[in-house]
Order: C-alpha cells, then structure tokens, then sequence
C-alpha cells in the first residue's frame, strides 16, 4: 500500500514538473517570435525598403520631373513604409498650381511613383476684381485682369476663393451647384454647339450662349443637362448662320426669336406694354436646392402652351 501511495506521488509530481516545463517553453518561443518581429519592424522602417528610385508619370509640360519630386518632398532615402501619400500628394498640390491630380504609387521594395495630370484651362469666371482663369475640374489657375481667349465665359459667379491653386468657392452654394453642373456636362463633351457663355446672375433665369449666336434662356437651374441637351436639338435644326435667343417654355417646348424681335419685345414689356410673344421662360422660382417654389394659396393651373415655332 504504501509502495503504491509514493508512486502516485511521484507520478503527480513528475506531471506538474512537465505542465511548468511545457508553460515555460511556450514563454520562451512566444518572446523569441516578438523579438523577431520586432526586429523586423525594426529593420523594415530602418535599413530594408529605402527609397532608391522616384519615377514621375503623367503629363505636365509646365514642370520636370524634378520640379514634382521636390514640391512632394519625397528624397531618396525615405523609408518606403513611413511614407505618408496624403500628406506628399497635398503638398504637391499646393506647391503646383498648374497640377490638376497627383497621385503617389508605393512599388515595394524601394521605388515610389507620382503620378501627375495638368491642369487644362477652360473658364474665364468674371468678377468684381477682374477674372479667374479655372481648370475643367475646378481649380484655379490665375486671378487677372486679362481674360484668357477661347475659354467659357462665367458671369454671376461670386467667389468665396480667389487664390490661385486652390478648388474654386462661392459665397453662395447654389452657384456652385450650377457650375459644377455645367463643369460636368461640358467635360464629358458630346455638345454639339460650343457654350461659349454661362450667366448666372439670376438663378430664375440662367441665359446660355451657344457659339455666340444663340443665347439659350432656359429658366431656373433645375435640370440643367436636360434643358441643354433639348436646346442643342431646337439649335441644330436651325440654320448654322442664324441668331437669335431661345426661350423655354415650360417644361418640354421653346420658343425661338430673331434677334431684333426679341430685343423689340423686351423693350415693349419695359415700356408696359403687353407683347403676344413670351420672352421669358414660363417656370417657377426655384429655392436653394433647385426645386420650384410654389404658392400654397395659388391653385395650379393646367398646362396649355403652344407652340411657338420659328
């Protein structure tokens, strides 16, 4: 009996020597894996994946390659993985005017790329204190007093920004709304008569200059790739010679005045006197979102246009 009792002694005792011994191996390996990793953070951040080449792609003809690598203030040496992208590609942005994009590619393990895309000027914002050259996509280029030739024309913008390499800003967002509509709609191109002016002074009554010969009033500034588009098949129909001003009607009719006979009516509706023939769009007021402000204790009157022609 007591042969057996000393053997089951050493048995439980033989166990726990083997639990501690199995505890503190699985101690050992698992510090032996953090060092390691921490040696390799350690390394990777340090001495592996070291900036060797910076590559710059894309199309800028106004800076080197050289110019772009210092305005992102990336050199060689910078360690790859410490790289802060967003904060090289704003920093480019704002050291580049005439940059539109930049995008910065980590390509492991020691080479970076920026890619670059230049600005396109295309309008000619005007303002009380001269006019803004601005990019398709908004940004601003110049603020001058000699308007840049061939741009679109915007009158009725009203600036909040006005520094050169910042994203354009009016003191109004509705006006924003409206130009970046028309920025949109021109910059996936397709319009087959050229915008060659856009006034915004009253968002009641936006007037569109197709090709300096036909000036577009199509109302408020709801729907503005709808009403564009619908103008641009009236004026296509029309002979490439001919001017005048095209007036919306409504929702789906415009009517369309020569020149003289417009400008003949809206001195008559100065003078108070009535004219047959409407030279004003018929649409409702809009409020700050584009929708039509409507008279709760006016009751809606049923649609009954004609249409007017040529």
């Amino acid at each position: 009996m007591i042969d057996v009792e000393k053997s089951n002694m050493q048995h439980e005792t033989n166990a726990r020597r083997n639990r501690r011994r199995k505890r503190g191996l699985s101690l050992y390996v698992l510090a032996v894996l953090v060092l390691a990793l921490g040696t390799i953070v350690t390394l990777s951040l340090t001495v592996f994946f070291n900036i060797k080449t910076i590559r710059v792609t894309g199309y800028a003809d106004r800076y080197t390659a050289e110019d772009i690598v210092k305005a992102s203030g990336i050199q060689i040496g910078d360690n790859l993985v410490r790289l802060n992208k967003k904060y090289a590609e704003e920093r480019a942005l704002d050291n580049l005017i005439r940059i539109e994009t930049v995008k910065v590619h980590k390509q492991f393990p020691n080479t970076v790329e920026i890619e670059v895309q230049k600005c396109t000027p295309a309008y000619n914002v005007s303002y009380e204190c001269g006019t803004l050259i601005v990019s398709e996509h908004g940004r601003i280029l110049e603020n001058t007093m000699d308007p840049m030739p061939g741009l679109v024309k915007i009158v009725g913008y009203v600036p909040e920004v006005d520094t050169p390499g910042k994203q354009i800003q009016a003191k109004e967002e509705r006006m924003d709304k409206v130009f970046s509509a028309f920025r949109d709609l021109i910059y996936e191109g397709g319009l087959g008569v050229p915008i060659v002016e856009i006034d915004m002074t009253d968002f009641n009554d936006i007037m569109v200059d197709f090709d300096s010969r036909i000036k577009f009033d199509m109302g408020n500034w709801s729907e503005i790739t709808y009403k564009i588009s619908f103008a641009e098949q009236i004026i296509a129909e029309q002979p490439a010679d001919k001017e005048g001003y095209l007036i919306m009607v409504g929702r789906n009719q415009c009517s369309f005045r020569n020149k003289s006979e417009y400008e003949a009516s809206r001195q008559k509706v100065k003078q108070g006197v009535p004219d047959e023939m409407p030279t004003e769009t018929t649409e409702p007021m809009t409020d700050e979102n584009g929708d039509p402000i409507t008279d709760p204790e006016t009751p809606e009157q049923p649609e009954n246009i004609e249409d007017l022609g040529e």
